[in-house]
C-alpha cells in the first residue's frame, strides 16, 4: 500500500551529504583564492575587489539556497507521506469518521462514512453538515448541540432509511477536535452500524425471556401439583365421608381444614409468582439503611436463637440516608437473612456489614454454612432454583428483581465448606425518578 517514491534523475540519486560537502569544498577554495589574491595584489583596483567578493558570496548563497530547497522538498515529501498514511488508515477502518469545523462544515469524510450514510464523499468535504439532512436527519440534529458545547451525551443511536423502507441504526460518538493549543476547533464524529448487533441482542433477550418463562412455568406447575394432589385426595375422602351412613362431623371438619390450607398454599404460590413477574415500582424516600437492616435482624432474631446461630453486625455509622423503598428492601434483607440462617448448622455465625463504596452503599450478609458448589452458584438468583428440599426458590429471585428496580446489584460468592456471602450494592442517589427498571 505504501511504496517509496522512485528517483526522478541523476541529482535525486546523489546522496545529499556528498553534494553538500562538494559545494562546501568549492566555496572554501574560492575563499582561499580571494584571500591570497588580496594579499599579493593590493594594487588591484577596488572594482576588482568587489568582483572577488561577489565570487565569494555567490557560492555561499548557492549552498544556502540548495540546502533550503532540499529541506523543503524533504519536509514536503514527509508531509505528503503522512497525509497518504492517514488517508489510507481512515479509509481502511470499518468505522465511519467525519470531522467538522466550528462552523459545521465537513472537513473530512472517510470511505466507511460514505458507505454508511450513502453520501458521496467527493462532494461532502467543504459542504455544511446540514446537507446530510435528507439521508440522516437524526444525525444532523444530534451533532448540532455537540457543536454548540452540549456535552451531556457523547454517544447515541440514530436511525436512517436505506433503500426505501429499510431502516438502519447507527451508534454515533462525538468528541472535540482540538488545535495545537488544546482549543476546540470542531468535532470528530464516529459512526458504526449496529443494526445487526441490535437485532441479535433482541433475539437473545427474547430467547432468555422464553427460557425464563419456561423455568417459571415448570416451577409453578411443580409447586401447584402437590397441593392439587392433596386437594383431590381430600375431596375424595370427604365425598366418601358425606355419603357414608354414619359420618363423623370431626372427620369432615378435618378434611375441610386440609382443603382450606392447601387452597391458601396455592394462593401463596400464585402471589409469589406474580410478585416476581411484576415487581411493584419502588416508592423511594430517604431511609436509614442501617436502621432497616437492624429491624429485619430483630425479626429473625428468634429463629437465630432457635437454631443456635449468632448474628454479628458491623454497620458503618457514617452512612447517610439513601433514597429507596424501605418495604421492598426489608423484603430483600429478610429473604437473604433467612436463607443464610437456614444454610447453617448450630453454632454458626451470620455477619452483617455495611460500608460506603464510592457512589454506592454496600450491605453484605456472610454465613458460615456449607457453601454452594461452583456449578450451582451462577443459578443462585434464578427463579425456582433451590438446593434445599423444602425450598421454593423464589426468595432470592424476588430479591434480585427488587434490587434491580433500585438500579443496584446483588451478587453471591461462596466456597464449599466456608460459607456464602451475598453482597447488595445500592446507589447513594437512588434510582432515577420515572426510569423503569430493566427487565431480565
Amino acid at each position: 500500500m505504501f511504496r517509496p517514491a522512485s528517483s526522478r534523475g541523476f541529482w535525486h540519486a546523489l546522496p545529499f551529504p556528498l553534494v553538500l560537502s562538494a559545494l562546501g569544498l568549492l566555496a572554501l577554495v574560492l575563499a582561499v583564492g580571494v584571500l591570497i589574491g588580496a594579499k599579493y595584489a593590493a594594487h588591484i583596483l577596488s572594482s576588482q575587489r568587489i568582483v572577488l567578493a561577489y565570487l565569494f558570496l555567490l557560492p555561499a548563497l548557492g549552498i544556502l539556497a540548495f540546502t533550503a530547497l532540499q529541506s523543503y522538498v524533504a519536509v514536503t515529501r514527509r508531509f505528503e507521506r503522512s497525509k497518504t498514511l492517514m488517508r489510507n488508515i481512515l479509509d481502511s477502518i470499518p468505522t465511519g469518521v467525519l470531522t467538522t469545523d466550528s462552523h459545521a462544515t465537513l472537513t473530512s469524510f472517510n470511505r466507511a462514512a460514505e458507505r454508511l450514510l450513502v453520501f458521496p464523499r467527493s462532494t461532502a468535504v467543504g459542504r455544511p453538515i446540514d446537507d446530510l439532512k435528507h439521508v440522516a436527519p437524526e444525525l444532523v440534529a444530534w451533532v448540532h448541540p455537540r457543536l454548540a458545547g452540549d456535552r451531556r451525551t457523547q454517544e447515541a443511536e440514530v436511525s436512517l432509511v436505506r433503500d426505501g423502507d429499510q431502516r438502519a441504526t447507527l451508534r454515533v460518538w462525538a468528541s472535540d477536535l482540538q488545535d495545537e493549543r488544546g482549543q476546540p476547533v470542531g468535532l470528530v464524529v464516529l459512526l458504526r452500524d449496529v443494526t445487526e448487533i441490535n437485532r441479535l441482542e433482541l433475539q437473545l433477550r427474547r430467547a432468555d425471556k422464553l427460557a425464563a418463562l419456561g423455568t417459571l412455568a415448570a416451577g409453578v406447575a411443580h409447586e401447584v401439583k402437590n397441593p392439587l394432589h392433596a386437594l383431590s385426595l381430600n375431596l375424595h375422602l370427604l365425598t366418601q365421608e358425606v355419603v357414608a351412613p354414619e359420618r363423623s362431623d370431626a372427620e369432615i371438619a378435618g378434611y375441610l381444614d386440609i382443603l382450606r390450607a392447601e387452597i391458601q398454599r396455592i394462593h401463596r404460590i400464585v402471589e409469589n409468582f406474580l410478585r416476581f413477574a411484576r415487581p411493584p415500582v419502588p416508592e423511594t424516600k430517604p431511609i436509614d439503611l442501617n436502621g432497616t437492616i437492624e429491624r429485619v435482624l430483630s425479626l429473625v432474631g428468634f429463629e437465630a436463637v432457635a437454631r443456635d446461630v449468632e448474628i454479628q453486625t458491623q454497620l458503618d455509622s457514617t452512612l447517610d440516608s439513601i433514597p429507596a423503598d424501605e418495604g421492598q428492601l426489608s423484603q430483600v434483607f429478610l429473604n437473604v437473612a433467612i436463607n443464610a440462617l437456614q444454610a447453617m448448622q448450630p453454632g454458626g455465625t451470620l455477619t452483617v456489614r455495611t460500608r460506603l463504596d464510592g457512589r454506592f452503599v454496600e450491605a453484605m450478609f456472610k454465613d458460615t454454612g456449607d457453601g454452594i458448589r461452583s456449578e450451582h452458584l451462577p443459578h443462585l438468583f434464578d427463579p425456582y432454583f433451590t438446593t434445599r428440599p423444602a425450598g421454593v426458590g423464589l426468595g432470592l429471585a424476588i430479591a434480585h428483581r427488587i434490587v434491580e428496580g433500585h438500579h443496584g446489584t446483588i451478587e453471591g460468592d461462596s466456597e464449599v465448606g466456608a460459607g456464602t456471602a451475598v453482597v447488595i450494592r445500592l446507589p447513594c442517589a437512588g434510582p432515577t425518578p420515572g426510569m423503569p427498571a430493566e427487565s431480565s
